[in-house]
């Protein structure tokens, strides 16, 4: 997936799913290098290959500013 249509979904949180899995990840897309796409999670980061992405959405606006519990 190109790196540069990925960041215009920099620093929103998203729904990403990727071609092995069915429910996908919910995070913030908080780094992108070469084919690596950096994910920050509600209690992990993920590093996901670019190229294992199938489909990323923007999550509706009432999701990006909420905080995240610990």
């Amino acid at each position: 997936m190109p790196k540069e249509l990925i960041k215009e979904f920099m620093d929103k949180k998203c729904l990403i799913v990727l071609f092995n899995e069915s429910f996908g990840i919910q995070g913030k897309i908080v780094a992108i290098e070469d084919n690596w796409i950096k994910i920050e999670e509600k209690d992990t980061i993920r590093i996901v290959n670019g190229d294992m992405i199938r489909d990323i959405s923007i999550l509706p606006e009432k999701h990006q500013n909420k905080k995240e519990k610990k």
